[in-house]
């Protein structure tokens, strides 16, 4: 566990190793898009049951808070964060054990917590809750590079920013919680800070999340794989209107699969008024961001002949093979396209 125990020591003495009921604690944690706050049942040196109705995988790791219910507690020594791993499910709750210290991996990384904690001075239990989880998660992707993801945090990064990269981080491990592997995976951090720095730039949650989907993508048990640094390149290329437009299509598009697993769409017909609409885009710059989507091989004309634009106000647009998993990598799909979209290949006459 962390350095700061001393309360939980102190409640726990003099037998370390004995469960002691705890009605007057709580495990604060950040789950998904969720802040949570769990009663605790009983605790002990090794570990924590809380009472809660979420059923995770067991193995699953969480970053958890423990003080008593209320307020954020001031005093380090009366509040403990660490990360646990999900031992046992009960009927009304689950079995958390205590990560020891030599599995956490670097002191570098919880020099950069306390660093981001006095920088940020968070008020709030939840704000305090969502900067830790955020790290954990980080430094579990990346264990080795914690001045590197340092650097960006407290160094190229506002307070504001910072605030967009705990919302990206803790997507990706939404994305990631019901992976078997997902204590295994890692990512590369020149990967892991490029998405970063990119996905702070924009204030919009959906947006982040996006950018949380292709971190989550990142993972692998193989860090060393490059397969989809394409995504973040092409990814970090695109301005808001096309991105919906792009996921307006990929969503609208009847999509095929093919005996060799890549994925295809159908030609979609659009107004050009709807597209507008739905996208927010200005009118003006409608067929300038259509055809930026055709320069970066994202969506595709009907024909090499066929002007994007048609005389009756309408677009055909055809998602490309390439767009097509770019939006399903968004939506933090890590396996074959076909699975996200459930396409099958055509029947055979």
């Amino acid at each position: 566990m962390g350095a700061n125990k001393g309360w939980l020591e102190k409640f726990l003495a003099p037998s370390r190793a004995k469960r002691r009921p705890a009605p007057e604690f709580v495990a604060y944690r950040w789950a998904g898009p969720n802040f949570r706050m769990d009663p605790v049942r009983n605790i002990s040196a090794t570990g924590v049951y809380v009472v809660t109705e979420e059923k995770l995988p067991p193995g699953t790791f969480v970053s958890i808070m423990l003080q008593r219910e209320g307020p954020l507690e001031k005093d380090p020594e009366r509040r403990i964060t660490t990360q646990a791993r999900l031992a046992r499910r009960g009927d009304d709750g689950m079995g958390l054990a205590f990560v020891t210290q030599h599995e956490r991996l670097g002191r570098q990384w919880e020099s950069l917590f306390e660093g981001l904690v006095a920088q940020v001075e968070p008020k709030e239990v939840q704000d305090y809750v969502k900067l830790y989880g955020a790290v954990e998660f980080l430094r579990r992707i990346c264990p080795n590079a914690g001045e590197e993801v340092g650097q960006l945090l407290k160094g190229r990064l506002s307070n504001h920013k910072i605030g967009n990269a705990l919302e990206i981080a803790l997507w990706a491990e939404h994305l990631l919680l019901s992976a078997s592997n997902s204590h295994l995976l890692r990512a590369d951090p020149h990967k892991v800070v490029r998405i970063l720095e990119e996905g702070t730039c924009t204030d919009e949650i959906w947006l982040q999340h996006c950018w949380g989907g292709l971190l989550a993508c990142s993972c692998s048990e193989d860090s060393k794989d490059d397969s989809d640094r394409n995504f973040v390149e092409l990814f970090s290329q695109m301005v808001t209107f096309e991105v919906r437009t792009l996921t307006v299509v990929c969503t609208r598009a009847i999509k095929v699969g093919s005996n060799s697993g890549a994925i295809a769409a159908k030609p979609l017909a659009c107004d050009i008024e709807e597209i507008i609409a739905t996208t927010g885009s200005r009118g003006v710059n409608i067929d300038r961001d259509l055809q930026h989507l055709v320069d970066l091989g994202l969506i595709e004309k009907k024909s090499l002949n066929s002007p994007t634009l048609l005389r009756n106000n309408q677009v055909y647009i055809t998602p490309s093979s390439l767009g097509l998993e770019l939006h399903a990598r968004c939506n933090g799909h890590r396996g074959a396209p076909q699975d996200f979209y459930a396409a099958r290949p055509p029947r055979r006459v």
